[in-house]
C-alpha cells in the first residue's frame, strides 16, 4: 500500500472546517426534510394555517349574516363584539383578550393577522391568528409549545451534539498527533536514544518537528557516546597511573624502612619516620583512589541474578573478617528468593563494603543482614552493634571521601565505600538509607527486582 502524502497544518484545518461546514448543511438538509415529511403526513400544519381557518370561518359567518357561535378555535382565535361594543363571547382571556382589542381597533383596517365580519344587527366578530405551525393533535398542542419552535430547538440540538462529537473526533485525532511529539520528547529526557523516533504524523509541519527531535536524539547519542567513551578512557587512565604509582611509593616506603633499622640519630630518625608515615599515608590515598577508579572503570551488564548468589558470596567476603573479631554473621531471609537484575561485581562490592563496615564498628555481638523482598525491589539491611550514626554522619556520610564523622572512621577509611554503594544502588533504581537502632547503626541497601 502507498504511503499517503503528508499535508500541510494549514490545508488540515481547512479540511476540518470544510468536512464540520458539510456536516452543518446535510443535517439543516435533512431537517428541512423531515419537516416536509411531517408536514404530507399531517403530523404538523403549515404556518398559514390560522388564516386559512380564520378566513373559512369568515366566508361562513357572512353567508349566514349572524354569529351562530359553533366555532372551532383551534387555530386562530375570536372576539365577539355585541351591538353595544361589550364582548358577548371570545377564545383570549385576561391580559390576551385586552391586548387583541387595544391592537384590532378599526374593523375598517386590513390586517395581516386579523380581520373582521360585521352582520345585520350591528354585532361583529373579531378572528386573529399568527403564522406559525402548529401540531394536529390536540395532545402535543397542550404539552409542548408550538410545532415550529420545537422544531427549531431540535434543530439546534442535534447540531449541537453533531459539534460536540465532531470536536471530540478532530481532538482525538489531533491528540494522537500530538502524542508523537510528546512521546519523542519524553523518549529524549528519559535518554532512550537507541529507538528511532516516529517521523510521519501525516502534516507536513508536525514531521519537520518530529524530524528535527529524531535529529536531536541521534546527534546527542553520538554526543553522550563520545563522552562516555572519552570518560572511560580518562578513567582508565587514572586507574593506570594510580598504579604505576604504587611503584615508587613501595620504593621510598621499603628504603626508608631500611634506613630506619640503621644506626641514626634523633633527628635523622625523625626525618626518615616522617617520610615513612607520608608514604605510607600516600600509599593509603592512592589505594583508595584506585578502589574508585575501578568501580568507575569495571563494566559489566546486568543480568539475571538470584540473591543466594550474592549472599554466598557475601558472607564468603565478610566471614574471615568476622572471625577475627569472635563476631557472628547472622542471615535472616525467607526461602525461596526472587531473581533480581543487574550487575554482580557492582551489587557483591557494594553489599561487602557495607558489611566491612558493619563488622569494623562492632565490638561485640553480631552484625545481622536480613534480606526481604516484594515484587519492586529487594532490600538488604545491615544491623551492627557499633556507636551508630551521628546527626551530622546521617546527611554527609553517603557524600564522596566525607571522613568528619569520628565515632565511625578509622586511619584506612577515605569516605568512598558508601558513596560507591549508594552509586550503586542508583544505578539499579534504588537506594541507600542510613538510620539508627537501639543497637547501633542501620544500612538498607534497596534495589529494584
Amino acid at each position: 500500500m502507498a504511503k499517503r502524502k503528508p499535508i500541510n497544518l494549514t490545508s488540515y484545518v481547512t479540511r476540518i472546517l470544510l468536512a464540520a461546514f458539510a456536516g452543518i448543511f446535510i443535517l439543516l438538509a435533512a431537517a428541512l426534510v423531515v419537516f416536509q415529511l411531517l408536514l404530507q403526513h399531517n403530523i404538523i400544519t403549515p404556518a398559514n394555517v390560522g388564516e386559512t381557518a380564520a378566513r373559512a370561518e369568515i366566508d361562513r359567518l357572512r353567508q349566514s349574516d349572524r354569529f351562530t357561535g359553533e366555532l372551532d378555535p383551534q387555530f386562530y382565535d375570536y372576539v365577539y363584539f355585541a351591538p353595544d361594543g361589550q364582548v358577548q363571547d371570545t377564545s383570549l382571556t385576561g391580559d390576551d383578550l385586552q391586548q387583541t382589542i387595544e391592537k384590532f381597533t378599526d374593523e375598517d383596517v386590513t390586517y395581516t393577522t386579523g380581520a373582521y365580519v360585521s352582520f345585520a344587527d350591528g354585532s361583529r366578530c373579531l378572528f386573529t391568528w399568527r403564522y406559525t405551525a402548529h401540531f394536529t393533535n390536540k395532545t402535543l398542542q397542550q404539552l409542548l409549545p408550538s410545532a415550529e419552535l420545537v422544531y427549531m430547538v431540535g434543530t439546534v440540538l442535534v447540531l449541537l451534539i453533531f459539534l460536540f462529537f465532531y470536536i471530540r473526533l478532530v481532538s482525538k485525532k489531533l491528540r494522537a498527533k500530538l502524542v508523537l511529539v510528546e512521546s519523542a520528547s519524553q523518549q529524549i529526557s528519559e535518554q532512550n536514544l537507541d529507538t528511532p523516533i516516529t517521523t510521519s504524523a501525516g502534516i507536513r509541519e508536525f514531521n519537520q518537528v518530529l524530524g528535527s527531535m529524531e535529529n536531536l536524539r541521534e546527534a546527542l547519542k553520538i554526543s553522550l557516546l563520545q563522552q562516555w567513551e572519552t570518560q572511560q578512557q580518562r578513567k582508565q587512565e587514572i586507574a593506570a597511573l594510580t598504579h604505576d604509582i604504587k611503584t615508587p611509593l613501595t620504593v621510598v616506603n621499603g628504603n626508608a624502612e631500611l634506613l630506619l633499622e640503621d644506626q641514626l640519630d634523633d633527628e635523622q630518625k625523625q626525618l626518615i619516620q616522617a617520610i615513612h608515615n607520608s608514604g605510607t599515608k600516600a600509599q593509603q590515598y592512592v589505594n583508595a583512589l584506585q578502589q574508585l577508579a575501578n568501580f568507575e572503570v569495571i563494566s559489566e551488564e546486568k543480568k539475571s541474578l538470584t540473591v543466594d548468589f550474592l549472599i554466598r558470596d557475601l558472607d564468603a567476603a565478610l566471614a574471615p573478617l568476622a572471625q577475627v573479631k569472635g563476631i557472628q554473621l547472622n542471615y535472616l531471609y525467607d526461602s525461596p528468593l526472587q531473581v533480581i537484575t543487574g550487575s554482580a561485581f557492582m551489587l557483591t562490592r557494594a553489599l561487602t563494603t557495607i558489611g566491612e563496615n558493619a563488622i569494623r564498628y562492632t565490638e561485640t555481638g553480631a552484625v545481622t543482614i536480613q534480606v526481604t523482598q516484594t515484587e519492586q525491589e529487594t532490600r538488604f539491611t545491615f544491623d551492627d552493634n557499633g556507636p551508630g550514626f551521628t546527626k551530622e554522619a546521617l546527611q554527609h556520610a553517603k557524600e564522596m571521601f566525607w571522613q568528619q564523622d569520628k565515632s565511625r572512621t578509622s586511619t584506612s577509611n577515605y569516605g568512598i565505600g558508601l558513596a560507591l554503594a549508594e552509586k550503586a544502588a542508583l544505578q539499579h533504581g534504588g537506594q541507600l538509607i542510613l538510620e539508627n537502632t537501639e543497637h547501633g547503626g542501620r544500612v538498607v541497601f534497596v534495589v529494584k527486582n
